[in-house]
């Protein structure tokens, strides 16, 4: 057994001798700890929504298709855009009036994406025809579903930051109103 306590005497000396001898050096200290702050809320989840496009007057020629051919701008033509919130309840309804190009464009406002249906101002807002000025082309058509369901928006990578938000333009349409009367096909 005297064998044994021998080189358990000597490890335990050794095992000593190194916990203590530091030849002259000591161990910093670790840095105070910090307090964790978590960063500020991101603004990168809001974005300015912007919705532009086209309406028309549908050329006779071409009643009841989906063509534009031979189509015109059809001035101060009024639409509206409506946006579904997460839970598919109508979050904002804007109104929107063609200029004498027949484009418009309107202003949604701040907004945050995830506040948007499906997180997607794309899937969340629709474009729909109201009224044309023009009493020889006021009949709404179906073109690009904005009759029925509502148009639906395209990104078009139309974007930049500033103020500490996103600024998006989607794109709807073209939509078209057609003529009220229109000659007979031969």
């Amino acid at each position: 057994m005297a064998a044994f306590q021998l080189p358990l005497v000597i490890l335990v000396s050794l095992l000593a001798a190194g916990a203590t001898a530091n030849n002259g050096y000591t161990t910093p200290s670790p840095p105070p700890q910090q307090q964790y702050t978590p960063p500020p809320p991101a603004d990168s989840d809001k974005l300015l929504v912007r919705v532009e496009g086209m309406v028309y007057c549908q050329s006779c020629a071409y009643r009841n298709t989906h063509s534009l051919n031979g189509a015109v701008p059809l001035p101060k033509a009024e639409v509206s855009i409506t946006c579904h919130d997460t839970k598919n309840r109508v979050m904002e309804c804007k109104r929107a009036i063609a200029a004498e190009s027949g484009y418009f464009q309107t202003e949604l406002g701040v907004t945050k994406v995830s506040d948007f249906f499906m997180g997607d101002p794309c899937k969340a807002c629709h474009v729909r025809l109201q009224a044309s000025p023009d009493f020889k082309c006021n009949n709404p058509t179906n073109i690009n579903y904005s009759d029925i369901k509502g148009a639906p928006l395209r990104d078009e990578d139309k974007r930049w930051t500033g103020q500490g938000y996103d600024n998006v333009v989607y794109a709807a349409g073209p939509l078209a109103f057609r003529p009220a009367i229109c000659p007979p096909k031969h």
